[in-house]
């Protein structure tokens, strides 16, 4: 019993000094945040207390993290509550942000730097979606890296200089973000590599296998890498584990974070973490996002059994304190009420907020 305790012991704190972490990366984003044109955080525009009978989750495509993480809520809200959750894959959060806007979705699966990028027009967003809110904060961390065929004999981001990356993404925008932050903090810009335009994050995952591409940015333990390993075996690549990257990755609301096992992780190797967020709309009434989260709070056990990405998809993280975004005002209330928003949760809203 003593060695079972220990074990969850340490969980614990490994789970407290990765919250410490994001916090500490996040500092510098926040900061330029603040800066910047105050956000639009009215709460809910829709005051019914009747429930719909059907709502979506935007997704990327199957066999993504984002697809694997809304199947399991969709499941479980669908059975614990009066509403048919269903999901709703699409290239990126490029493609359904306009939708979630004009209120035609409900929710959707995003990453933190996404969400602030659509609500202010910023990055790779043309124009601004301000009615996005944070439901949940979501899974964290959740990993990514560079992904190659094991038999190119390279282990670190920097030997791919000169080397083939899948590029664009195409609605999948992020993605590519991401990459060039990667890139960045491992010594690489993006004129030492040959660009190679792909379509989404699952077309560029399969251009590994096929040799079509040498890289590609992708999540740690989703089935688009099980895809691509079954085909030929795939490697994640490591990224320097030093003050200068978490400052560079700090940027973007990342940082680095040691591997989990998983296909393709070969030894100890160093990708990037950061949350993902499961976002709503102010067009959605309080009461629907209420009994949702409550939906997830109640069944978690059960909810972290679907996929294993899930497992860190805790309590813990439904609230974090370095949000991008407004929370909508029925999650603000419902985490009230089981007392995980704080104080400092108002101070972090005022800061973001016009």
């Amino acid at each position: 019993m003593k060695k079972r305790s220990d074990r969850g012991m340490g969980k614990i704190r490994v789970f407290k000094r990765l919250l410490a972490l994001m916090a500490a990366t996040l500092f510098v984003a926040a900061q330029l945040q603040i800066a910047e044109a105050k956000l639009d955080c009215r709460a809910s525009s829709n005051k019914s207390e009747n429930l719909p009978r059907t709502v979506a989750i935007g997704t990327n495509p199957a066999g993504t993290g984002a697809h694997a993480i809304a199947s399991a809520l969709a499941a479980i809200a669908s059975k614990a509550t009066p509403i048919a959750v269903k999901v709703q894959p699409y290239n990126g959060p490029n493609a359904w942000m306009p939708l979630l806007e004009s209120g035609e979705l409900e929710m959707g699966i995003i990453n933190i730097l996404d969400s602030h990028m659509a609500a202010t027009g910023t990055g790779n967003y043309k124009a601004a979606y301000p009615s996005i809110r944070v439901l949940s904060g979501g899974v964290f961390p959740f990993t990514a890296g560079l992904i190659t065929r094991d038999k190119l004999n390279v282990k670190q981001v920097s030997d791919l200089k000169g080397k083939r990356l899948a590029w664009d993404y195409g609605g999948h925008a992020i993605n590519q973000t991401w990459q060039n932050a990667v890139m960045e903090a491992s010594g690489l810009k993006p004129t030492d590599v040959v660009q190679v335009k792909v379509s989404n994050l699952n077309d560029g995952v399969r251009a590994v296998p096929e040799g079509k591409v040498d890289a590609s940015f992708t999540a740690v333990g989703i089935g688009i890498v099980e895809e691509a390993n079954a085909m030929e075996p795939i490697r994640f690549l490591s990224v320097p584990n030093t003050n200068a990257a978490n400052q560079i990755l700090g940027r973007y609301g990342a940082s680095v974070v040691k591997s989990a096992p998983g296909t393709g992780i070969k030894g100890e190797t160093y990708v990037i973490g950061y949350p993902l967020q499961l976002v709503s709309s102010s067009k959605v009434s309080d009461r629907t996002v209420a009994i949702l989260a409550k939906a997830w709070w109640d069944n978690l056990a059960e909810l972290q059994t679907i996929h294993p990405l899930l497992k860190r998809w805790t309590k813990e993280t439904q609230a974090i304190a370095n949000f991008t975004v407004p929370y909508h005002s029925g999650a603000v209330g419902f985490y009230k009420e089981v007392g995980i928003w704080t104080a400092k949760h108002d101070a972090r809203t005022k800061e973001i907020c016009g």
